[in-house]
């Protein structure tokens, strides 16, 4: 039995190489430029929003293991 060896170029998948990239790079800049846009009703980006969000948890977080 003699098979003969495919070329990876002419298969039905060959206009679908970088696809997921580009899909990736679209999803990421979309969620990136989310975290600069302000909120509605504030004044604050969503990414200042959740900054200060984690610094007041660590704020709480360092008083309560200091605590005896």
């Amino acid at each position: 039995m003699r098979t003969t060896p495919t070329n990876p170029s002419t298969g039905p998948r060959h206009g679908q190489r970088g696809q997921s990239m580009v899909e990736y790079a679209v999803i990421c800049s979309v969620l990136a430029a989310a975290l600069f846009v302000p909120l509605p009703g504030q004044q604050e980006a969503a990414g200042a929003f959740l900054a200060g969000k984690i610094r007041d948890f660590y704020n709480d977080l360092t008083y309560f293991i200091s605590l005896p």
